[in-house]
């Protein structure tokens, strides 16, 4: 079954959906998706909660990663955190676990790989480089869902 990664950003958010198994895994599809400059948080959260069930519904991800940062600067609080409680609200609402990780999470042994390895770079050895968005933000979520991977 499918698995979804988060990396939540200021303005919007990456996303990666895999499938198979943690050895063999595939990639579905990824993209990066910015907000619009929303007058108020209100409606900038029902944006987020749209999205996010709009999400679910397309791709039916068995769990869901996502990787959060713990340094938010005031400005980044409600792009941030807010949308990670209505994205656990709606994995709740439809069954779906949910698995929180930071960045210090991805290392090369945590997916049995010798600790030499630049995870970044296996990433794009293992899935291909994908311009323009195929960034360090964008590995973040599909580190976010290979991890959680069986």
């Amino acid at each position: 079954m499918a698995v979804l990664g988060i990396n939540l950003e200021k303005n919007g958010f990456r996303y990666c959906v895999l499938d198979g198994s943690r050895d063999a895994p595939s990639l579905i599809h990824y993209e990066k998706v910015q907000t619009n400059n929303f007058p108020n948080a209100q409606q900038l959260m029902n944006w987020y909660e749209t999205t996010f069930q709009n999400l679910i519904t397309r791709f039916a991800p068995e769990s869901i990663g996502i990787k959060v940062s713990l340094n938010a600067k005031k400005a980044e609080i409600a792009p941030w955190y807010y949308p990670l409680g209505i994205l656990h609200n709606i994995a709740y609402q439809n069954r779906i676990s949910t698995f929180e990780f930071v960045s210090g999470n991805f290392t090369a042994s945590k997916f049995d790989m010798d600790k030499s390895i630049n995870i970044y770079d296996h990433i794009d050895q293992r899935f291909g480089v994908f311009q323009p968005k195929w960034d360090k933000n964008q590995k973040y979520a599909l580190l976010s869902a290979w991890m959680i991977m069986k």
